[in-house]
């Protein structure tokens, strides 16, 4: 029997995550293969369950979802929990079932609940005790809401169902047998970062995520059948969804460490040191700490048991970075690039020399483009805005774009750019902007409203702060232009210093920044301005993305008048 992963991507008349992915490995998987490899925060407890577990709770699930709360097909159910094992059954059985589940973040704190559950209209809601909390605080401002679940240890409320007690009367071998979801019916809804504006909900159909990441799982993580991929995200962010589906669709396992508290590096490479994890893919502010002296040491006596392959993505991953991790582990990593609103579209695949800095070139066949403000190609080497041509026909085999946002009406909006293509298409502009060189690699500039124009040059934060990071005395900086009375704009650098430099801090040091930027990048990009600050000054999403939006807006409170 074929599978989606033995073949090219060609868009289906039907299909169905949980019926042809999970119920087809949980009879064709590995003898050895699992679908999760499960670990507690403290390392003591672990479970390695089976895509056949996956398919029987999935099942169960779909039936008490349907059957005992009523659920239709096209209701919101959303779902805030930790890494536990059943927040994946739940997402497999909306799907089965054709309800919608709208992933969220354990970080947020109530108001941020009641936003998500008025926006998304969501009658349903599954969470942990800690997240249950968090939604009675204003439940009563959430109006479509009829089923509250709790799911795991603590006391259950009043008004709120125990998840374990609803499933306990669903028969081990209950089985979902109702239609099926067609491919243009939503799968899911993921919210926004909100990096620039307030959280947009993003609705992806049946295959715009959960079989498109076929590519992302086979080319970027380089999967196959037997393989345990970690990939470092929560389940609220949308990478946790590229990892559920690159994964599975290609028949390899997630391992999964419930671990609740902050990013630490040594615990990282402990876990590396432990468990048969053969791909890692981790953001570049994880890598960052990873490449540290301390940790470069504790890595060389605690080497990975089974790495081989390394992928980075959330945002631009500095050259420096890549270069330390490649001198410590023997280990590239693979950049890649790709939003809330698609599948992975441009990394660094297998047959292609990695060049530092550069987002690699476009995924296997998606129409990436760099295009000028009229929706025609840029030239090589000249900035533009990333875009990908949708087929407005729907009849191409690139679907791995999203619906659209999500307004409160129900309607749509792709924000598509007519092109040069015919009638039939358009493209989704991303939003951020780069250039491709003569060899067809891209490269990553900024967002297009983080780019600074001053005297006319156009400068990408990233770069700076790339460059910025490879000084000795920097931990981390944010990129925003700054009003200036002559070029009308320069460029401003906020920088976080080691605790050692911090002593120092002061006008020599930030010469010695500005002459270090002008030695390794070009002179026009350095930092004018330079403020050193604390680690918290910096504003970010509960992501942990720089929400330089909101420095640049207090740069520009009091705009100097310009003297012409």
């Amino acid at each position: 029997m074929a599978h989606y992963y033995d073949n090219e991507l060609k868009r289906p008349s039907s299909f169905n995550f949980a019926t042809d992915v999970v119920d087809y490995w949980a009879t064709n998987a590995p003898k050895d293969g699992v679908a999760m490899h499960w670990i507690s925060e403290d390392r003591k407890t672990e479970r390695r369950l089976s895509f056949e577990h996956f398919s029987r709770q999935s099942h169960r699930l779909a039936v008490m979802l349907r059957d005992h709360l009523g659920m239709r097909h096209g209701e919101r159910l959303l779902l805030i929990m930790p890494r536990l094992p059943e927040w994946w059954a739940i997402a497999t059985a909306t799907i089965r079932c054709g309800v919608v589940v709208c992933p969220a973040t354990a970080l947020l704190v109530d108001k941020d609940i009641e936003y998500r559950c008025n926006r998304s209209g969501a009658t349903t809601f599954i969470g942990d005790s800690v997240s249950v909390a968090k939604l009675l605080k204003v439940k009563e401002k959430c109006s479509s809401l009829k089923h509250v679940l709790q799911l795991g240890p603590g006391t259950v409320p009043d008004g709120v169902q125990s998840f374990e007690a609803l499933l306990a009367d669903i028969p081990d071998d209950a089985t979902h047998a109702g239609p099926k979801p067609g491919i243009k019916d939503a799968s899911m809804i993921y919210f926004t970062s909100g990096t620039t504006g307030h959280p947009k909900m993003v609705q992806h159909n049946q295959i715009s995520y959960p079989l498109a990441h076929t590519v992302t799982g086979k080319h970027f993580y380089r999967l196959k059948p037997g393989d345990l991929a970690w990939i470092l995200t929560e389940q609220g962010w949308a990478k946790a969804a590229w990892a559920f589906f690159a994964t599975w669709n290609c028949g390899a396992g997630l391992f999964i460490h419930d671990d609740r508290r902050p990013f630490s590096p040594k615990v990282t490479l402990d876990v590396l040191h432990q468990y048969p994890i053969t791909t890692l893919c981790a953001p570049p502010t994880a890598y960052r700490q990873l490449v540290l002296d301390d940790m470069r040491s504790h890595y060389s006596a605690h080497r990975p048991k089974a790495l081989r392959h390394c992928t980075g993505a959330g945002e631009p991953l500095n050259p420096e970075v890549i270069r330390l991790w490649r001198a410590t582990s023997d280990l590239e990593i693979c950049d890649g690039y790709g939003q809330t609103e698609t599948m992975l579209v441009c990394g660094n695949f297998a047959g292609n020399a990695i060049r530092p800095g550069s987002m690699g070139k476009p995924s296997p066949g998606v129409p990436l483009f760099v295009i000028t403000e009229d929706g025609k190609e840029a030239p090589d080497d000249e900035e533009g805005d990333i875009a990908l041509r949708v087929d407005l026909s729907e009849t191409s085999n690139f679907f791995g774009v999203f619906d659209g946002y999500l307004a409160d009406d129900g309607k749509l909006d792709r924000r598509l750019r007519s092109g040069s293509g015919g009638s039939n298409q358009a493209f989704y502009v991303t939003g951020d902007r780069a250039r491709r060189d003569k060899d067809g690699y891209f490269w990553f500039v900024g967002r297009d409203d983080d780019v600074i124009n001053s005297s006319g040059y156009r400068i990408g934060p990233f770069e700076v702060e790339s460059t910025l990071k490879q000084h000795p005395a920097v931990v981390e900086s944010a990129v925003v232009s700054s009003p200036d009375p002559d070029r009308g704009e320069v460029v401003k650098a906020f920088v976080v210093l080691t605790q050692e430099a911090g002593i120092k801090a002061g006008d020599g040091l930030m010469k010695e920044l500005q002459d270090f930027c002008k030695s390794n990048a070009a002179p026009y990009k350095y930092p004018r301005k330079i403020q050193f600050v604390e680690p918290n000054f910096l504003p970010k999403t509960i992501s942990g993305k720089i929400q330089r939006k909101k420095l640049k807006e207090m740069e520009w409170e009091e705009r100097p008048k310009s003297k012409l």
